[in-house]
């Protein structure tokens, strides 16, 4: 085992982010020189690892050498491979967001739906020493607090960063060692984003100024995720005591942005009176007579969707909000079969339109009460949305001419 594949089995055992050898992991493969070194000493490490590349379609020419790096690559280590690409301009028009934003919400939705489907226990990115640097310093430009200045977390929720703890020097130096090239994106060059100009101007200046920059940020990346979790042990967990505290609105927002709520929503719940309601997904705050705070999940308000499952003819298929109807190919191949709570950045193919749709814009053309939205739950066979259960179905296994053997799913409780 290569010193660098030491130094990052020590780190993924100290932080518990992956399991044994032989664990199933997606890694995002740019073809980039982090995601290389990652992919590499996974490899190394004996994990099954499922290379993930998104084609974004902005650069086309580049794009495509990019791709066809990143599968000589996975072909080189003996790894599974996966290109996906995007229509990323259409999404950007459709959801107002910009080129940046949209490919990480299209690269992160797409990760954890392969993750979900190959059955893989987590998805693992390249970030490294640098660029937690770049990331601290970000959030303390643009105004934040504890939770920010520490940096990006070795894990948040199913993505993991085993090279949290590398400089880039380390595993460009591991990929000279083991004979791997990669390619550099143009667009890191620019200027045009914020990240690319800190990185670029800013941190330059200041290595040149402070040559052990990067080592001492890191150290004080480290002392502020301990004051983190220090601070969040010390939080009181009833928002009772929030009216009386020193800071009644910093402590809302520590004990209330877990949930969604912002900062301004929790500067107005200080003020409010009685009986006014802020929302935030599925959660809500009431102002009580008394003037304190009442946490509601709406989850627990609404009951679990019932669904039953049979065989009919075509004679017997009446369409209804309340019922599916799939050929029963979909039965095929002992599928796995899930209903689950809709998050953030899911997609699916509803019937009747061409390409992909979030979950969320499909809730609010429906007209879905923002209260009410979390209350809704996706039917999916092998990790694909299939049905926004009651509401909208997906143009998988629907009904043809030909179709003789259908498959009825029925809603009889909400």
């Amino acid at each position: 085992m290569t010193s660098f594949a030491e130094r990052v089995s020590t780190y993924i055992r100290a932080e518990g982010l992956l399991g044994a050898s032989g664990a199933k992991v997606v890694v995002g493969l740019s073809g980039g020189a982090d995601s290389v070194a990652l992919l590499s000493v996974l490899s190394e490490l004996g994990y099954a690892c499922h290379a993930v590349h998104c084609h974004f379609g902005l650069r086309p020419a580049e794009a495509d050498r990019d791709a066809d790096h990143a599968r000589r690559i996975a072909q080189r280590l003996g790894v599974d491979f996966q290109l996906v690409k995007f229509n990323t301009q259409e999404y950007m028009r459709a959801h107002g967001v910009s080129a940046e934003m949209a490919c990480r919400e299209l690269r992160y939705a797409e990760f954890e739906r392969i993750r979900c489907l190959t059955g893989a226990e987590a998805i693992a990115v390249g970030h490294h020493r640098e660029d937690n640097v770049e990331t601290m310093l970000l959030n303390l430009l643009r105004g934040s607090g504890i939770h920010g200045v520490r940096g990006m977390l070795p894990r948040s929720g199913k993505v993991v960063r085993p090279l949290l703890d590398v400089a880039k020097e380390m595993l460009l130096e591991h990929l000279r060692q083991c004979g791997l090239d990669y390619v550099t994106d143009s667009s890191n060059l620019s200027c045009d984003f914020k990240r690319n100009k800190l990185r670029n101007q800013v941190i330059p200046v200041l290595i040149e100024a402070f040559p052990d920059a990067i080592a001492r940020l890191t150290d004080s990346i480290e002392c502020l995720r301990g004051c983190e979790q220090l601070y969040n042990s010390l939080l009181p967990d009833s928002l009772s005591a929030i009216r009386h505290s020193a800071a009644p609105a910093t402590l809302a927002h520590e004990l209330l942005s877990p949930y969604g709520f912002n900062s301004t929503q929790c500067r107005q719940m200080i003020t409010a009176s009685a009986g006014a309601e802020f929302s935030a997904g599925r959660y809500v705050v009431c102002v009580a007579p008394d003037l304190s705070l009442q946490l509601i999940d709406t989850e627990e308000l609404a009951p679990e969707p019932q669904l039953t499952w049979r065989r009919v003819s075509k004679s017997e298929v009446k369409f209804a909000p309340n019922c599916l109807y799939l050929d029963a190919s979909a039965l095929e191949g002992s599928p796995r079969w899930s209903i689950e709570r809709w998050q953030p950045g899911e997609r699916m193919t509803p019937y009747g339109m061409r390409g992909t749709r979030m979950i969320s814009d499909i809730l609010a053309d429906l007209k879905v009460a923002s209260t009410l939205r979390s209350r809704c739950r996706l039917l999916k066979r092998n990790g694909e949305v299939l049905w926004v259960i009651g509401l909208r179905s997906s143009a998988h296994f629907v009904l043809t001419p030909s179709t003789t053997d259908i498959l009825e799913i029925k809603l009889t409780e909400r």
